[in-house]
């Protein structure tokens, strides 16, 4: 223990020579936060549901122990997030109808569900802001624009963006990639190729190509994965692949799967467009208003009343010795913070 306590104790003092910039961890806050509440039942000792704060919380030290980041910023939508894609495709995100997510009986409805969802996000919240993490959300812009403004305009080391939602990967570069939370797996270009067939520059005329059921954003109706290289092998090539060039090539060739390219021309150029987080769709105005955010100091660590606040929801064991969770996961964050501060 005492070993231990040395190590720790050593690293904190390398640290303070450290830039908090130079290891970023980009949080999909949403994301996260939602695939917690959905898989965690976890209940406090009065029997109140608290998997999403709970379930949030282990996936954030997680995160934190396999990226050991010099700094965090959890990152969620704003109010009317979409707002931007649906005044473009009104069709965007419309068939996202409400439904349960989770498959426990300590919800007795939909409606139960969802203010319980609000609920304990609203107290995650709290939580956050005793630990040395920034939390970040603009109204009107989706966390994806903001992660990917972040990533590619603010900060110029490296970036860790976690999220298990595949529109990132179009940002893996090198010096941006991406954890999947939920596969608990780095991807970075090498990543990308191996499991997708494509570099990683041309993801986004993959993602393009296939469609995006869950954004009710349609492909290119019978170009799976496997035929894609033989329909537009510029794929490959080490250039980005655009739009133009390759409806231009479309055009050209006689197969049944490029005339269907054709065919589907303005859903593609709509599909380039809303999945795009190259050039974000954000306005130079709130562009001013994240960096304005974003260079603020970062929260320092609030032992005691992180301490506080856990047991006034009467947490119990939920996290065990809660004392050692903090200080592994959260001291050395706190002292690039701190630096934040001078």
């Amino acid at each position: 223990m005492t070993n231990e306590i040395l190590n720790l104790l050593n690293n904190l003092d390398s640290s303070k020579e450290e830039n908090p910039n130079s290891r970023v961890l980009l949080i999909d806050g949403l994301n996260m936060y939602l695939r917690a509440f959905s898989v965690n039942g976890a209940l406090n000792d009065k029997g109140v549901p608290v998997g999403g704060i709970i379930g949030f919380l282990r996936s954030l030290a997680l995160t934190i122990r396999e990226t050991t980041p010099t700094r965090v910023v959890v990152v969620y939508d704003g109010a009317g997030g979409s707002q931007r894609r649906r005044s473009i495709n009104p069709a965007y995100k419309a068939n996202r109808k409400p439904h349960r997510i989770t498959r426990w009986d300590n919800f007795k409805s939909l409606e139960d569900e969802k203010e319980a969802m609000k609920i304990q996000f609203t107290r995650l919240l709290s939580y956050l802001e005793l630990l040395p993490v920034d939390v970040l959300s603009i109204d009107k812009i989706e966390a994806d624009d903001t992660i990917a403004y972040l990533a590619q305009n603010y900060f110029e080391e490296e970036v860790i963006i976690a999220s298990s939602d595949q529109d990132f990967l179009q940002l893996s570069d090198g010096r941006v990639c991406v954890w999947n939370v939920n596969k608990k797996k780095y991807y970075t270009p090498t990543e990308i190729k191996e499991e997708y067939g494509v570099p990683a520059h041309n993801f986004l005329a993959y993602k393009a190509l296939m469609g995006d059921k869950s954004d009710n954003l349609p492909g290119v109706k019978g170009l799976g994965p496997k035929k894609l290289a033989k329909v537009v092998p510029s794929i490959l090539d080490e250039d980005i692949l655009e739009l133009e060039p390759l409806i231009e090539y479309a055009e050209k060739e006689d197969g049944p799967m490029h005339k269907r390219i054709c065919e589907n021309k303005d859903q593609l150029e709509m599909n380039w467009k809303l999945m795009s987080l190259k050039d974000p769709l954000i306005s130079g105005r709130i562009k001013l208003q994240i960096l304005d955010k974003i260079s603020e100091p970062t929260n320092v660590l609030s032992k005691n009343d992180f301490h506080m606040l856990y047991l006034e929801d009467h947490m119990g064991e939920s996290i065990k010795n809660l004392e050692g969770w903090i200080n592994e996961h959260f001291l050395r964050l706190n002292q690039f913070a701190k630096i934040t501060h001078e």
